[in-house]
């Protein structure tokens, strides 16, 4: 319905209804949020409905728009995402919007979040109330180790391998150690463009993946990735900006 609306209304008119829509969903956070998110400056904690605990942003565009989209709409949590998660990774964390959903939704499951920008602070506000079950990397997700250099812009942050550098890169080999279970139940993948070459090296990590939601970014990703989730055996959907992929035999055990 969603990719429909897109297709035959105006983008201005979709993104006003697509506003109304987000507004009207956050009717049930109650009215004096809504007057926040409307007339608010500075920063808000809220104790959201989709939460276990309270969650810090500021009222900018940026920061509302990840609210509206994740937290109250749940956009990130779209399509058929395993019902129990031990062991998931969030690359592009921004403010901790997804981390601290996958934290409420799955409360036996540890996350580690990756965030090389500036919204790492507030990412590290935010996942602290989680305690140890969420791990928070400035880093950036790449191929390789070593170190980049970093361009934000919006809800996030664009890596360029760079040895002068001052972000560390870090790798899913590195993060897979880390598992209880030596899989990853969740990888949420959301950084700007750099996924292209993150996938070159998939045959290091792809076969301890279980679930894949990846915001792809330009024709060489669109075009690319899911040819090559496909053949490693994971069957694909299309939810709004994000592509999940799910082992077929892990849809078969759900």
């Amino acid at each position: 319905m969603k990719q429909l609306a897109r297709s035959v209304l105006p983008m201005w008119l979709y993104r006003r209804l697509a506003r109304l829509y987000a507004y009207l969903l956050a009717w049930r956070e109650g009215p004096a949020f809504l007057w926040v998110m409307a007339f608010g400056s500075g920063e808000h904690t809220h104790q959201f409905r989709a939460l276990r605990m309270p969650f810090t942003f500021r009222l900018t565009s940026e920061d509302k728009l990840v609210v509206f989209g994740n937290i109250i709409k749940g956009e990130v949590l779209e399509g058929p995402l395993p019902s129990e998660a031990r062991f998931i990774v969030d690359a592009g964390g921004y403010i901790g919007d997804s981390a601290a959903l996958f934290l409420s939704r799955h409360p036996n499951a540890r996350c580690v979040v990756i965030e090389p920008g500036s919204a790492y602070a507030w990412a590290a506000l935010n996942l602290a109330r989680y305690g140890e079950r969420a791990v928070l990397h400035q880093a950036a997700l790449m191929s390789s180790p070593g170190f980049c250099r970093i361009q934000e812009a919006d809800t996030g942050s664009e890596a360029h391998a760079d040895a002068n550098g001052t972000i560390k890169a870090i790798t899913l080999p590195e993060i897979l150690a880390t598992s209880p279970h030596g899989r990853i139940d969740i990888l949420k993948v959301d950084i700007e463009g750099a996924e292209v070459a993150l996938f070159q090296s998939a045959a290091e990590w792809l076969p301890f993946v279980d679930c894949i939601t990846i915001e792809l970014h330009g024709e060489r990703a669109k075009a690319g990735i899911p040819a090559q989730l496909q053949a490693a055996g994971f069957s694909i959907s299309h939810h709004g900006s994000l592509t999940v992929a799910v082992r077929t035999n892990q849809q078969a055990q759900r």
